[in-house]
């Protein structure tokens, strides 16, 4: 989870473009960490019937980052920083499913909190 109040330098929100948009960011490995990396790319490769080249291992490391990586943003919308934050880094928005959050109604809110106290009664009863 990310929240905007953490970001201390913009450099941080282009990582987080590039890891939603590629599944990597740039330079971020070192070299014992690509042996590592390697590994599970030929694996997978194997698997594939792929030649374990370097850039087939990394793009099976890939696919695999992209398959599990989950990441929860939340932004404030208000102001002009979002905005220019949104144009700077596109894949905020072309590579996320967005939740816009409002104020809930006093009567909604007291039904889930009924329901969810409905539940908790039904599992301490089974």
């Amino acid at each position: 989870m990310f929240v905007d109040t953490q970001i201390i330098n913009e450099q941080m929100l282009e990582d987080l473009n590039n890891v939603l948009n590629s599944a990597d960011v740039p330079n971020i490995y070192k070299m014992e960490d690509k042996e590592e990396l390697n590994d599970v790319g030929r694996a997978e490769c194997g698997r594939r019937n792929m030649p374990p080249t370097e850039m087939n291992m990394m793009n099976m490391y890939l696919l695999r980052v992209k398959k599990n990586i989950h990441i929860l943003l939340a932004m404030s919308p208000i102001g002009d920083l979002f905005r220019s934050r949104l144009r700077m880094f596109p894949s905020l928005i072309n590579c996320c499913t967005i939740d816009w959050f409002s104020e809930w109604p006093e009567e909604a809110l007291v039904s889930v909190a009924k329901g969810a106290i409905d539940n908790e009664e039904m599992k301490l009863e089974s």
